[in-house]
C-alpha cells in the first residue's frame, strides 16, 4: 500500500507533470498560431506575385498587339507606295 508520505509525493509529481504538459500545450498552440500567421502572409505574397506576373504578361500582350498593328500599317503603307511606283 501507499504510505501517506508516498501518496503526497505521487500527487505532487502528477501535478508537476500536468503543469508541464499544459505549458507545452500552450507553447504548441502559440507556435501553431505563429505558423498559421506566417502561412497566411506567404500565401498573400504568392498571390500578389502571381497577380503581378499575370499583369505584366497582359501588358506585354497589349504592347505586342500594338506593335503588330503598327507593323501591319507600315507594311500596308509600303505596299501602297510600291504599287504606286510600279503603276
Amino acid at each position: 500500500m501507499y504510505e501517506p508520505e508516498n501518496i503526497e509525493e505521487f500527487g505532487k509529481s502528477i501535478n508537476k507533470t500536468i503543469e508541464e504538459l499544459e505549458e507545452e500545450k500552450r507553447k504548441l498552440h502559440q507556435e501553431k498560431a505563429n505558423l498559421l500567421e506566417i502561412e497566411a502572409k506567404l500565401q498573400a505574397k504568392v498571390s500578389e506575385e502571381l497577380t503581378n506576373r499575370k499583369q505584366e504578361n497582359d501588358e506585354l500582350r497589349i504592347e505586342i498587339d500594338n506593335l503588330k498593328k503598327r507593323c501591319e500599317q507600315l507594311t500596308q503603307y509600303l505596299n501602297r507606295q510600291t504599287s504606286n511606283e510600279i503603276a
